[in-house]
């Protein structure tokens, strides 16, 4: 199934890879905000991820060869949550 993403207005920054927008899906009736990040215009020295999405682990469920991931429980995973769910 494919679910299309929506531009989100949250904003993000790493020193490592420059500005990230965060991304929004509809999926079970209702908006699922700032669930993935890409970095369209990576800096110069940073990783070739332009034109990448990746989501967070700890808002969406993951399939691995159709097993389902558990989702992170380090205390980063928890900070991030906590963040990204204001």
């Amino acid at each position: 199934m494919r679910v299309p993403l929506h531009p989100s207005s949250r904003r993000t920054y790493c020193p490592y890879k420059g500005q990230a927008s965060t991304w929004s899906v509809d999926a079970g009736g209702r908006r699922h905000e700032d669930v993935a990040w890409s970095y369209e215009d990576p800096l110069p020295d940073g990783p070739p991820i332009a034109g990448f999405v990746a989501f967070w682990d700890e808002r969406v469920d993951v399939y691995f060869d159709g097993v389902r991931r558990e989702r992170p429980g380090s205390a980063i995973s928890a900070a991030l949550l906590d963040e990204f769910e204001r």
